[in-house]
């Protein structure tokens, strides 16, 4: 399934983000390998966010939000009604990923 960046489009499949993408990060190995393990909350810790950052991603509550990516151009902001969408889908599914994945995906988001 693909979920797209809420500030350029661009599509990204769900089992990257969940799988590979720790692995773009300056982590070493061991310690990307291990998140895979962590609980939800904490894949998404201030340690892990700052990770993705500086790997020119951004995510809402879970990896499968993409605010932004590092396709985006340096300037360009989100879209804002795509962030609060998003956001409400979050909220809404709670802790199922799948679900939101697949709504993502139906409605391009």
């Amino acid at each position: 399934m693909d979920v797209h960046c809420s500030t350029c489009e661009e599509p990204w499949d769900t089992h990257h983000l969940w799988h590979d993408a720790i692995f773009e990060t300056g982590l070493p190995v061991e310690v990307a390998e291990a998140w895979g393990g962590l609980p939800r909350p904490e894949k998404l810790s201030d340690h892990y966010r700052q990770e993705f950052r500086s790997a020119g991603w951004e995510f809402g509550q879970s990896v499968i939000n993409v605010v932004r990516c590092p396709c985006c151009p340096k300037d360009a902001l989100a879209n804002p009604d795509r962030v609060q969408t998003k956001a409400a889908l979050e909220e809404l599914l709670g802790d199922d990923e799948d679900g939101l994945a697949a709504t993502f995906e139906d409605y391009r988001l």
